[in-house]
């Protein structure tokens, strides 16, 4: 029992999610653990379910064959876009079949296994009839040309970038001229080791990789930042930002804390000369949304922070997450692709899982508005 033929499918409904197969005979239905439906009829809708929260479906039929399905529901006014847009992945002993709502302007998805590329396709879905023995994190990535008059701010950025002569330096990279989408998909033939948690903690860091970056506008008087001379680290010390939130005593009703940090802006001139330092303001790093519960608790994380010694566009960036006492969860996001962004979470006692990392497409991104990045992490266990 699989899927590819359409024989499983979900979409979104407007109060919750569809299932529909090509099953004859009585099938049953569990949603996280519990039977919800048993029938002979070719669909189901699951209106109990909240909008990021990662749901598990089981589907068995008459022949006792069983295929699992993990996904989560959608909200068409979201402004993050993979909140707004379905993924989902469908797993069976035929193998592991990923799925997702067609991106516009995107013709082709590339297709990553434990990091190595093993397929580029052109629909909106991929099976991997590979057996599924341990743990397996695949990855879908795309990228869209960027329609630059949609964005505000076009014109008035576009003339600073023109003054800054920054022209020639944007023709020699397309990528500042595409948006990235990234899919993350967890999939286990397991169930967490873990059956419930009572804290989840999630960490989120921009960096800049250089010990030291050219300053691209040359009439500044700060020629040379200091940056941070660093991989990507979820212990480094060094930094643009850190944000930590945690979420603590998922076994009843939780609490939700916030730590924000960044780190200090030296700038210097040609002669390794101090010209300024100083640090800059978090005060526009915040939680909203917040939603608890018990054993739950979702909320987005927004994140706006600037360089304290120039004018410059802020290092932004948005996280929804939806988090329960459980190591199964969906997160997405939307940031700016300068500097390097690293985004971990920790549940339990566990050690830290990297969730998502992009790498710094440069600082000279004033000819026009940075195109961002879109993302999104599911776990598909039980």
């Amino acid at each position: 029992m699989h899927n590819g033929d359409g024989l499983i499918t979900v979409k979104p409904v407007s109060d919750g999610l569809e299932l529909s197969w090509s099953l004859e005979g009585e099938v049953t239905v569990t949603r996280n653990g519990i039977d919800v439906f048993n029938g002979s009829v070719n669909h189901y809708v699951d209106r109990d379910t909240k909008v990021g929260e990662q749901v598990a479906y089981r589907i068995t039929n008459a022949a006792g064959e069983e295929a699992k399905l993990y996904t989560a529901a959608v909200n068409p006014e979201d402004e993050l876009y993979w909140n707004r847009h379905l993924t989902a992945a469908i797993v069976s002993q035929a193998g592991t079949y990923l799925q997702w709502d067609p991106i516009p302007d995107v013709e082709t998805y590339a297709i990553y296994r434990r990091g190595r590329r093993i397929a580029e396709v052109v629909g909106t879905g991929y099976i991997d009839e590979t057996p599924l023995e341990a743990p397996t994190a695949y990855e879908v990535r795309a990228l869209r040309p960027v329609k630059y008059d949609q964005k505000p701010g076009t014109r008035l950025i576009h003339a600073v970038g023109k003054a800054m002569s920054l022209a020639k330096e944007f023709t020699t990279d397309t990528r500042r001229n595409q948006e990235l989408y990234i899919m993350y998909f967890l999939v286990s033939p397991h169930r967490p080791e873990t059956a419930t948690v009572d804290e989840i903690q999630l960490r989120v860091q921009t960096f800049i990789r250089p010990p030291r970056l050219k300053n691209p506008n040359l009439l500044s008087p700060h020629p040379y930042f200091e940056g941070d001379g660093r991989p990507y680290n979820v212990h480094a010390p060094e930094y643009r930002t850190r944000t930590e939130v945690k979420v603590e005593g998922l076994a009843d009703i939780p609490i939700v804390s916030i730590k924000k940090d960044a780190g200090v802006t030296r700038a210097f001139n040609a002669r390794h000369q101090l010209t300024g330092e100083d640090v800059a303001s978090v005060d526009q790093v915040y939680l909203e949304d917040v939603d608890i519960e018990p054993n739950e608790v979702s909320y987005r994380l927004q994140h706006s922070v600037g360089n304290p010694l120039v004018i410059a566009p802020d290092i932004k960036y948005t996280i929804v997450a939806h988090l329960k006492n459980q190591a199964t969860f969906k997160l997405s996001g939307t940031h700016t692709q300068s500097p390097h962004h690293e985004v971990y979470l920790r549940v339990g006692e566990a050690p830290w899982t990297t969730i998502h990392r992009a790498d710094d497409l440069g600082v000279s991104f004033m000819a026009q508005p940075m195109p961002d990045c879109h993302w999104t992490y599911l776990t598909c266990m039980d």
